[in-house]
């Protein structure tokens, strides 16, 4: 009887659903890294916001290693899984990028809350994922109405922009379903 009683307990232990990590914790990456670790992500991103099409944005070596660093302590505090913990490493970047972002485009007279929405407008299932090339691009061309800031160093720069602006949203769902 007590075999089954074991038995019983682990089919109920397997049975019950994983539990997600607790998104209130995401932010605990951001709170272990280092001011000077910020600095240079700050400073990463602006050259990258500045620079022109065709250059792909680049990162610190240490950037990398400190966001892995913080994230693996956070991860092991809050018992979060790989997942989670990968999730919260995109996160990071992109949640202190972002702010930037929003500057740059505002400066070339962008309203960053006409953005949003614009990305707001997507469905559900691509606001959960990294969006694909063409959908960044459809994105792109309907947040440009006015036809004197339809440049292709306008497309450049709100491209980099609803990347910063999407992997926020994305893997705030990922780490809240890992």
């Amino acid at each position: 009887m007590r075999i089954f009683g074991f038995a019983a307990l682990a089919a109920v232990a397997l049975a019950a659903p994983a539990h997600a990590a607790d998104l209130a914790t995401i932010d605990c990456v951001i709170g272990k890294l280092k001011p000077a670790l910020q600095a240079q992500i700050s400073g990463d991103v602006t050259r990258n916001m500045g620079e022109g099409v065709a250059v792909r944005p680049t990162y610190d070596a240490a950037v990398g290693s400190g966001i892995s660093i913080a994230a693996k302590e956070c991860a092991d505090a809050n018992k979060w899984s790989e997942a989670a913990l990968e999730a919260a490493r995109v996160y990071t970047l992109a949640k202190l990028g972002l702010p930037i972002a929003e500057t740059f485009v505002s400066a070339q007279g962008f309203n960053v809350g006409e953005l949003e929405s614009q990305f707001d407008a997507l469905p559900e299932d691509a606001r959960n994922r990294p969006l694909t090339t063409q959908e960044m691009q459809q994105l792109v061309i309907a947040s440009v109405t006015d036809e004197a800031k339809q440049t292709r160093a306008n497309a450049a720069l709100l491209n980099k922009y609803f990347l910063f602006l999407s992997t926020v949203r994305y893997s705030v769902w990922q780490f809240s379903e890992a």
